[in-house]
């Protein structure tokens, strides 16, 4: 039996480090929720540092997106914009620019979400401007219409208003501020 040892030795070694590689192989796999999770979190493309250019000829709207990286998932046809920037320009209407420190897009684009310092700055025909900031801000760009349920500050010219809760449809320009709004007039400002 010692004399076969020899001839046996690389047919056991060769089965122990199959078992052995078996063992390392389900140590290091995460568990399984019966779909590849992996290619699920994974994003199907990533665009670093981009700009793109929307040109609508017939009303005259011309829009600028960019963010420092934008990251699409499959599984839920997502897009996440790192720094999103947007630019609003439409013949007879002042300019409006957007930015916060992250954005969520559904499919399509039927929602946006805008989160961490958001900021909305609208310039008025006249030379001012109107500043907006909160937290997060929904914006279902097909109905032109905006909203937060965090406190958010307007800004514009001698007053600053300071809320919890808007609600801003840009068809009609109305704005409606929720809760807690607090307004400061300043005419030396």
């Amino acid at each position: 039996m010692i004399n076969s040892l020899p001839t046996k030795f690389p047919l056991v070694l060769i089965i122990l480090l199959a078992v052995f590689t078996f063992w390392v192989d389900k140590a290091v796999r995460k568990p399984s929720t019966g779909q590849d999770s992996s290619q699920q979190r994974n994003p199907d493309y990533v665009i670093e540092n981009f700009s793109a250019l929307s040109v609508n000829h017939s009303n005259g709207l011309h829009q600028t997106l960019s963010a420092k990286k934008m990251l699409h998932y499959l599984d839920n046809d997502t897009t996440y914009l790192e720094q999103p920037r947007l630019i609003n320009s439409k013949a007879g209407t002042p300019d409006m620019r957007v930015r916060a420190d992250r954005a969520n897009l559904t499919s399509n684009n039927d929602d946006v979400y805008l989160n961490g310092n958001v900021e909305v700055l609208r310039h008025d025909n006249g030379d001012g401007e109107t500043t907006m900031t909160t937290s997060f801000l929904h914006i279902v760009p097909d109905d032109n219409f905006a909203k937060t349920d965090k406190p958010v500050t307007i800004i514009e010219a001698n007053t600053i208003i300071n809320a919890v809760g808007m609600e801003y449809d840009n068809n009609t320009q109305v704005i409606r501020l929720l809760s807690e709004v607090k307004f400061v007039h300043d005419k030396t400002r």
